[in-house]
């Protein structure tokens, strides 16, 4: 680690910890989470899947007003891959940053763990926790919590590519700051902006850093290595909200997200297919009673080389309706998505990572009590890749999930 990066880390744990001792308030323990199982037909074939998320926090306020604390996330997920993805699924390595700290194969880890300042300057983030382009970010609007038509948890097809979120950091340790909202006056409505920095992508040991097991284009052709990582990560994000007031009664709320996130490769054994990563993200929502209506977009070169590959391009759109969010309401949705992943020659390494995936939902949730909802969807998926990958692929599903948020 550099000096600078040294410097960092003493001078935030300094921001945290300064005047612990002086607390005015005794420290308040916060508990939240959700959890999820879906069961359904895949063409037939009968799949599932079950996801799970716990987060605490504890906090305090000192005598001075500044609230300092610290939090802790676990996760069960079996479909995740230990990295997030560069671009796709299967349109890019898996190149970006930790999903938690593990052993190589669990399914439950332990996400994040953070502590955090938070008084009139803002609010700073020092630790395992994901960056401010996952934070603020807007994407298409769904009533379901893991069966989507992008960035899923559940993904029972297994042909699903679209992914839309700026996540590429993951949980890698990181420093976040985010000045006090609409702190530039109201005249703007509600906007929140901020920006994280990861020293370093590759601190979750050797075996499943990223990229997990990288590429090296040598004079005797393609070799498995790991001599290629991302540092210094850098994203910038902001999130606008307003309120546009119609008649006396009705109001039509906006809210945007845009991120931009940036990571330098650090190739020890060039040359390399790996390049620099760059990644754009804007996320619309429109809602109006019970409707809303939104999409997001998102555009990076997935960390290659360009003359390897020209981009990754995805989009989610959707149209949700609820009649509320107590016992006895229900909700309907409708989505689609897109993602294309073209090769501008052949690929060196595997066709099979180069894909175009659309994808469709349907579905319906009821709401049986205070956070717990089932609901069921129809969903379908069609991947198009080379012939030498298997050719172009389908899916319908038919899926229902039940889900707790506590």
């Amino acid at each position: 680690m550099t000096g600078f990066r040294r410097v960092l880390l003493g001078a935030g744990a300094a921001v945290i910890t300064a005047g612990a001792a002086h607390a005015a308030d005794p420290v308040k323990i916060e508990v939240d989470g959700e959890a999820s199982a879906a069961a359904g037909l895949v063409d037939g074939d009968a799949r599932g899947d079950v996801d799970a998320e716990i987060n605490v926090k504890g906090s305090t306020i000192l005598n001075n007003g500044l609230e300092v604390g610290a939090g802790l996330s676990a996760r069960l997920d079996g479909q995740q891959p230990r990295q997030l993805f560069g671009g796709g699924r299967y349109s890019s390595l898996l190149i970006g940053g930790p999903r938690g700290i593990a052993p190589v194969g669990s399914d439950a880890y332990l996400q994040g763990a953070y502590g955090y300042a938070r008084g009139s300057f803002g609010q700073l983030i020092i630790g395992r926790e994901k960056g401010v382009a996952r934070m603020l970010a807007v994407s298409s609007p769904t009533i379901f919590t893991s069966v989507n038509v992008s960035n899923w948890q559940t993904d029972l097809s297994g042909l699903n590519d679209i992914h839309t979120l700026n996540d590429f950091t993951g949980y890698s340790t990181k420093f976040t700051y985010m000045p006090p909202a609409n702190f530039l006056g109201g005249v703007l409505g509600g906007l929140q902006l901020g920006v994280s920095y990861s020293p370093q992508l590759r601190n979750c040991g050797d075996l499943i850093c990223a990229p997990e097991g990288g590429f090296l284009i040598s004079p005797e052709g393609v070799t498995l290595t790991s001599e290629s990582h991302w540092d210094d990560a850098i994203e910038a994000a902001l999130y606008y909200e307003r309120g546009i007031k119609l008649s006396s009664r009705d109001r039509l709320y906006l809210g945007v997200g845009a991120s931009f996130v940036t990571a330098d490769e650090d190739t020890l054994a060039p040359p390399s297919i790996y390049n620099n990563y760059e990644a754009y993200s804007i996320g619309l929502n429109l809602a109006f009673r019970g409707i809303t209506l939104g999409g997001s977009v998102k555009s990076t070169n997935a960390g290659l080389a360009s003359f390897e590959n020209d981009g990754y391009l995805a989009f989610d759109a959707g149209l949700t309706f609820r009649t509320g969010e107590e016992e006895g309401d229900v909700a309907f949705m409708l989505g689609v998505g897109q993602s294309e992943a073209n090769a501008l020659a052949a690929n060196p390494l595997d066709p099979a990572l180069y894909r175009d995936t659309r994808s469709a939902q349907a579905g319906v949730t009821y709401v049986l009590g205070r956070g717990i909802t089932v609901g069921a969807a129809a969903q379908y998926v069609e991947s198009k890749k080379p012939v030498a990958a298997g050719g172009p692929e389908e899916a319908a599903t038919v899926v229902i999930e039940s889900s707790i948020k506590f």
